[in-house]
């Protein structure tokens, strides 16, 4: 990565950092800080954005790869999904994990993305520990898409909710209590549009 590629990614981070401190319903306007955030610096900005940014504004222009190593879209335009930004070493990671295996009882999860730092393979034995079947796992393309993603994220868990227009509808960094979780479910499992 080049000096000039990672000046674009630090001045990248500043006018997304408001975005991805707290959750933000992005389609009635208001937003709400999940117990995880609560803990973290406040936001920069008391502004939410006026309309939905789109999948690449928010989430971001990076490449990602899936199991086989394929680049694919992280966003398929015409279905709603979730993407759950995940690293191997969290452990709310794995607590959401936990939570997400117990509400689904062997129900596939079509539409979560889970979008392993660390490479979509790396996914596999967190999904299969807690026994999720029917998630896309996918990954960084290579090393200056995982830069950028642990930039645009800096924590993890970090779940979007993208609707099927490809236009992000509410972010949630951190984990929130198992009953906000449940909205977020609905949509994993296919019962919902959006959380």
């Amino acid at each position: 990565m080049t000096l000039g590629q990672l000046l674009a990614v630090v001045l990248a981070v500043g006018t997304t950092a408001a975005f991805a401190k707290r959750s933000y319903d992005h389609s009635e306007g208001d937003r709400s800080a999940n117990v995880a955030a609560s803990t973290r610096p406040p936001v920069v900005s008391d502004t939410a954005p006026q309309t939905a940014p789109t999948a690449g504004q928010s989430v971001g222009t990076f490449n990602v790869r899936d199991l086989k190593g394929r680049l694919v879209p992280l966003v398929t335009k015409g279905e709603p999904a979730i993407v759950m930004v995940s690293s191997v070493s969290c452990s709310w990671c794995k607590r959401a994990l936990k939570d997400l295996g117990e509400m689904s009882a062997g129900r596939p999860l079509p539409r979560l993305k889970l979008l392993t730092l660390e490479g979509a393979p790396e996914g596999v034995a967190m999904l299969a520990k807690e026994h999720i079947s029917g998630a896309q796992l996918i990954g960084p393309a290579g090393s200056s898409d995982q830069v950028l993603l642990t930039f645009r994220y800096p924590g993890t868990p970090t779940f979007v909710a993208i609707d099927r227009n490809g236009r992000v509808v509410k972010t949630m960094p951190g984990y929130p209590i198992r009953a906000e979780m449940e909205h977020w479910f609905a949509v994993m499992v296919g019962d919902a549009e959006t959380p």
